[in-house]
């Protein structure tokens, strides 16, 4: 059977009713869960494992017999850890469907089908005598994420002791301490506040209004891998301290609100601006089994783990990787002032039921509550969006269009785009008048609070494009787009520019000026170090069989997941095999063309082709200077071979082949594009190298 979704097709701005399967929703779940990532993440299966073999070996040695329950099964794979570790029962329990029936097939698979209980229930729907035979005295979970207790570990825990373990039960993981990090980053700063734009000679052109300075931002974390933050670009400000100790083994309850405060000294003068936080688990009861999720400059285990893993690999990346447990950005509500070394300060550490918060004052304060925004700012627009109105190189080439183009007095411009900071700065430069189509009610509350600051006394907006009378749209002299839109997640999808424009094209003068102009799409076959796997098969995890969960998430896969996905690519190195080809390029004066075009992407450096990563040129004008090129990729020059710097500010669109393979030799490719319908297709294929 099928049934009817409506969906929003970002390049046309329609919504229409699309005809899918009716499992299409449990498609995407499966494809999307992320169980695959975590099975790839080989420290976290041996040290699961390890833990297992010693409890339930110091259990045995005590004369006690071992009673397990797994709770959030996903694979089954911790109970067949335990199972060989040698507990007398198992209990899994998982509550998420499709999962269950793949624990229950991959269980069957191993030969454990009779010796694991699968409870289709969440943990705190269990009851003992009914799903569970006995309390049990051995619990092994993995309930954490990025923030450790963003998933309800807490309540589960808690539950867990009240309702299902023993008095005596013994915990895996044993225990979990988090850490915090007072820093200064002028870069991680311009993803949480609106800065000042300058102009080309560095005047103020747009100043913030009073709201946003005042504004203590958004609580919520920024998970990001920290690791991969460039050196240069942070000054850690304290030591990392250890801020809340979470015993998972206590009968006592866990506590859903706690408050510390810590009294630090900065290693160095600077400004406290945001807080770098991570968390490491001890698996055993003893603590010997340590996991990690620091970042490399504060693993525990940095030594070790760079000899075990060679010295060719940065040293961002001789840490495990994993993209299930990160490591996360707090931003202090407002930035507090270090100006010596060895000066003494307070942190302010919250956590509730799911999330933490985070202050740094002078004084010691009470709590404070979590904040939020007020401003607009934060709760209208991304992290890596506000990060983009700041970044200062990219800014630069649209001003330096805009100023050398503009006619003080004369020019008549609209803007198209969502929140579009600088064709506001149009305004300031002098233009005539400025009209501004800004269909979101949040942003154009946040433009309109610039204008009225600023005092620009020529801008209005416009709600409806249609709504623009043809005489006003004669008078028009320049169209100008950066092109940002909200609906947006592929860097493609910003050519909604080109249906806005197709829209009035008609009714303006024909000498307007347009900006951008064209738009080019290119294509860099590369190797990622780990980014691949979280569409990787597992095979075999530990000596078990999961090639029934790969069956699974690749059939899934097939029907739910794009060819190409959006990926903050920064945040994952990988090596260029070639170099960039363009696979489409777009002239938005003519823009309803079709286009259906064909090649082939030479490899020039041996390596595995696991991706093929696509961005997006903006062509300001028709003078083909680099100058006018403000590009979504790559930040500097490629050199196949090495590895690629990525703008990291916008998300980049990523193919990842189904087989990845090293004997590859070139990349066939296909683009086709239909403007009217907004439907945008690429294809990739490995051709191998010849047979001797």
């Amino acid at each position: 059977m099928s049934c009817f979704s409506q969906v929003l097709n970002p390049l046309t701005g329609e919504s229409a009713w699309q005809e899918r399967a009716d499992d299409y929703d449990y498609h995407q779940e499966v494809a999307n869960a992320g169980f695959g990532d975590m099975l790839h993440d080989w420290e976290r299966n041996r040290k699961y494992f390890a833990a297992l073999r010693k409890t339930i070996a110091q259990m045995r040695s005590e004369g006690r017999e071992v009673h397990v329950l797994d709770i959030g099964t996903g694979t089954g794979i911790l109970s067949l850890m335990a199972l060989q570790a040698g507990a007398d029962s198992v209990t899994a329990c998982e509550a998420f469907p499709p999962m269950a029936n793949c624990a229950a097939r991959i269980l069957a698979a191993n030969g454990a089908a009779e010796r694991v209980r699968l409870v289709r229930k969440r943990s705190t729907a269990m009851r003992v005598g009914e799903d569970l035979p006995r309390r049990a005295n051995l619990l092994v979970a993995e309930l954490l994420d990025t923030e450790l207790i963003g998933e309800g570990a807490i309540g589960i825990y808690n539950h867990a002791h009240e309702a299902l373990l023993t008095e005596d039960a013994l915990c895996i993981p044993a225990r979990a301490r988090c850490y915090a990090q007072v820093a200064q980053s002028p870069l991680a700063a311009q993803w949480n506040s609106l800065k000042t734009l300058a102009s080309l000679d560095g005047e103020p052109l747009l100043r913030p209004p009073d709201q946003l300075s005042t504004c203590n931002g958004e609580a919520a974390l920024h998970d990001v891998q920290l690791s991969q933050l460039p050196a240069h670009s942070f000054h850690p400000l304290t030591e990392p301290a250890e801020i809340f100790v979470f015993d998972f083994q206590r009968k006592q309850q866990r506590e859903k609100h706690r408050h510390q405060l810590l009294k630090l000294q900065t290693q160095r003068p600077g400004c406290a601006e945001l807080v770098f936080y991570w968390w490491d688990i001890q698996l055993d009861d003893g603590g010997e089994i340590l996991l990690s999720c620091a970042p490399y400059w504060a693993h525990p285990e940095i030594d070790e783990l760079r000899a075990r893993q060679g010295r060719d690999l940065p040293l961002a990346n001789v840490v495990p990787w994993r993209d299930h447990w990160m490591q996360a950005i707090y931003y202090i509500p407002r930035p507090l002032q270090l100006l010596e070394a060895g000066q003494a300060f307070h942190l302010s550490c919250h956590h509730d039921e799911y999330s933490l918060w985070f202050d740094a004052r002078e004084e010691a304060a009470k709590a404070v509550h979590r904040h939020t925004c007020t401003c607009n700012l934060h709760m209208t627009y991304a992290r890596s969006r506000i990060g983009q109105m700041n970044q200062a190189p990219r800014n630069k080439r649209y001003l330096r269009y805009l100023e050398e183009n503009l006619e003080a007095g004369k020019s008549q411009v609209l803007v198209l785009g969502d929140g579009c900071l600088l064709g506001l700065a149009s305004a300031a430069l002098g233009a005539a008048s400025v009209l501004l189509n800004e269909p979101h009610r949040f942003s154009r509350r946040l433009l309109e609070s610039i204008v009225q600051h600023n005092q620009l006394k020529n801008v209005q907006f416009v709600e409806q494009l249609e709504a623009l009378e043809d005489a006003k749209l004669a008078e028009i002299s320049h169209v100008f787009a950066e092109p940002y839109f909200m609906s947006a997640i592929l860097p493609w999808e910003n050519f909604f520019f080109g249906t806005l424009l197709a829209r009035v094209q008609d009714k303006l003068p024909a000498g307007v000026k347009i900006s951008p102009c064209a738009a080019r799409v290119y294509a860099l076959p590369v190797e990622f170090l780990d980014l691949h796997k979280i569409r990787a098969p597992v095979g075999h995890c530990e000596g078990f069989d999961l090639r029934l969960f790969d069956e699974m998430v690749e059939r899934s896969a097939e029907q739910a997941v794009s060819l190409v996905e959006a990926q903050p690519l920064w945040e994952y190195p990988c090596r260029a095999l070639a170099e960039p080809q363009e696979i489409l390029s777009v002239d938005f004066t003519k823009f309803k063309e079709e286009h259906h075009l064909k090649g082939t992407i030479e490899l020039k450096k041996s390596g595995t082709c696991n991706g093929v990563a696509l961005w997006v040129d903006w062509q300001l004008s028709e003078d083909n200077s680099p100058r006018s090129v403000v590009s979504t990729g790559p930040s500097e020059p490629v050199e196949p071979g090495e590895f690629v710097k990525w703008d990291m500010f916008v998300r980049q669109g990523v193919h990842f082949p189904q087989k990845a393979n090293q004997n590859v030799d070139s990349l066939e490719w296909s683009t086709d594009f239909n403007p009217l319908s907004g439907e945008l297709t690429f294809s990739f294929g490995q051709k191998n190298k010849a047979s001797p």
